[in-house]
């Protein structure tokens, strides 16, 4: 999502911008709701950018809270 601001990030998702701005500075571990919520727009801006299509991760591994693969 390259060239979108915290602004229309946290828009798009539901959340606010400090909210955003900590989750993309790994200042606040995001509840999974957002995290959630942050894939699906990845992945519906990856739909329509084919360069970003080929990059994306088919699945999302789940982290347990020490961001070890559960």
């Amino acid at each position: 999502m390259t060239g979108w601001s915290e602004v229309k990030i946290a828009e798009e998702i539901g959340t606010s911008q400090p909210t955003v701005n900590r989750i993309l500075n790994g200042q606040d571990d995001c509840k999974g709701s957002t995290l959630l919520a942050i894939t699906e727009l990845h992945r519906a801006t990856c739909a329509v950018l084919p360069s970003c299509a080929a990059t994306a991760p088919a699945a999302v591994t789940p982290l347990n809270r020490t961001g070890e693969a559960a």
